[in-house]
């Protein structure tokens, strides 16, 4: 009878060993952000896709790209508010920039959810490399060697807005990656 346990035991500790290790492919990459599921290898198509949930007549609002492609948006929730997320792609169809953009008429909401994304920008990652602190305008950069991290904000009387968004290490500031060398 005991024999019959520890076989038991055996296989329920195999099984769940084997789904805790095999549940994710080696091979496997890491999304680019938290509010999103792409990796940097993205396609447009996987982007489109992704986004729209296969819906047809969903697609997405587009622009030129500042890296010389097709900026793709889409609306998109990210900390319970409805924002907009960017993909921005370079003149290779390579996706180079992941952005969420969130507007809305009160200064205090916008400093709040700052604080919230910094806050947890500065657990995962410690203290940002650079700081902006100008009337009407406030945000940080990581500068990380898996991409830099850009949180702005933009503070008028006519717009309150918030872009917080994840780069490409191609695209990312190279004189910070070399001061870190």
């Amino acid at each position: 009878m005991r024999q019959k346990f520890l076989i038991f035991i055996t296989g329920i500790l195999l099984l769940f060993t084997t789904t805790a290790c095999g549940g994710r492919d080696a091979g496997q990459k890491t999304a680019v952000c938290p509010f999103t599921e792409m990796t940097w290898d993205a396609s447009a198509d996987d982007v489109i896709s992704a986004e729209t949930g296969g819906e047809s007549g969903a697609g997405p609002s587009t622009y030129d790209s500042v890296y010389g492609g097709t900026c793709y948006t889409f609306p998109k929730e990210y900390n319970g508010l409805l924002g907009t997320i960017k993909y921005m792609f370079d003149a290779e169809e390579k996706l180079m920039c992941v952005a969420w953009a969130y507007g809305c008429s009160d200064a205090d909401e916008l400093l709040s959810l700052y604080e919230s994304i910094n806050d947890s920008v500065n657990e995962k990652y410690g203290e940002s490399g650079y700081a902006a602190d100008h009337p009407g305008n406030y945000g940080n950069v990581w500068y990380l060697e898996t991409g830099d991290i850009v949180l702005t904000t933009m503070i008028t009387t006519e717009n309150k807005a918030l872009q917080y968004a994840y780069l490409h290490p191609a695209v990312s500031n190279k004189k910070q990656q070399d001061k870190r060398q």
